[in-house]
């Protein structure tokens, strides 16, 4: 406190900033952060723009549209002033989880019903087509479920999970970004390196 005003140290050791300047609140405590790795989709019907902070502010938008149905990749949560925010992995800024009630972005998580065989351990595997592949949140060939990640061809990447939906093979990235199909459409997309 220094003549009635806030001050905060930053622990990078960059200096101080004011919690409050004229009345005006600058700097407030991020609650319940969470640092990890989640996909959340798009759910509701309106184009939803980023923010350079997780804050509703007008003045942090950054000009970044998703749409309706779009699936991101999450890699920090935090709550501001009672709402909660969810980082975009890409870089492209802050979204909020809901907005004036309305539920704006939801975890996809994959059905564990659906999964018929399934296995942990850790495997290695090489993208053996010609084509980029996208990797998806959940084990499912759904447009809901993908990320704008991808591998690509000649690529060779760790595997953790593997597990069976319905007839095709899923299988989840040990650096936790998602999971890949190991066919497609009768196709050979990844194969087991021994």
């Amino acid at each position: 406190m220094v003549n009635g005003y806030s001050f905060l140290h930053l622990a990078d050791g960059r200096g101080w900033v004011f919690e409050s300047k004229d009345r005006l609140l600058v700097m407030t405590e991020a609650q319940d952060f969470d640092r990890g790795l989640w996909h959340y989709s798009v759910i509701c019907e309106d184009d939803v723009e980023t923010r350079i902070a997780p804050t509703y502010a007008d003045e942090s938008r950054t000009g970044v549209i998703l749409y309706s149905g779009d699936c991101i990749a999450v890699d920090e949560r935090c709550s501001t002033a009672g709402a909660r925010f969810l980082k975009l992995a890409d870089g492209r800024g802050w979204v909020f989880e809901t907005k004036d009630r309305l539920l704006v972005m939801s975890e996809v998580k994959a059905k564990a019903q659906e999964a018929r065989d399934f296995a942990r351990g850790l495997w290695h595997y090489t993208v053996v087509c010609e084509d980029e592949v996208e990797i998806r949140a959940a084990p499912t060939y759904s447009d809901e479920a993908r990320t704008g990640l991808t591998v690509h061809p000649g690529d060779c990447v760790a595997i953790d999970e593997r597990c069976r939906v319905n007839a095709a093979w899923f299988l989840r990235l040990a650096d936790g970004r998602g999971w890949i199909f190991e066919t497609k459409d009768s196709r050979r997309v990844m194969m087991a390196l021994h």
